[in-house]
């Protein structure tokens, strides 16, 4: 029986195959480190909100230099920030970055909430 080439075949069948399981793993990390860049974030923007004298807009600026730390964590993010009067709630959505052309990247979604600092009579009236 004649083995000549049987070695090109197991490569040309096998390195698509490992090649794909390469790309896979490093979307993965990809999808992975958006993730905890989204949380962190969302962390961040719901302290800053909820402190006593914090505001929406603390919350985006520290959601925002956040976003700066996080280098290219995602391909489009979008962050909402709200304050009430007892929680404060942060938002983080956006795209992982692809590696994959013409794959759109996955969708992450991250939120906090805490409540908002202030100070109570010791009488409970």
């Amino acid at each position: 029986m004649d083995e000549r080439g049987a070695a090109s075949l197991q490569t040309v069948l096998t390195y698509p195959i490992v090649l794909m399981l390469i790309f896979a793993m490093v979307q993965g990390m990809l999808y992975f480190h958006a993730q905890n860049t989204a949380q962190s974030v969302a962390n961040g923007a719901v302290q800053a909100a909820r402190v006593e004298g914090g505001t929406v807009d603390s919350g985006y600026a520290e959601a925002a230099a956040r976003l700066d730390r996080g280098g290219d964590a995602f391909a489009t993010v979008d962050v909402a920030v709200t304050r009430g009067e007892e929680m404060a709630t942060a938002t983080v959505t956006g795209l992982a970055p692809s590696i994959v052309p013409g794959f759109r990247g996955l969708r992450v979604e991250q939120s906090a909430t805490g409540p908002v600092e202030r100070f109570t009579s010791g009488t409970g009236q």
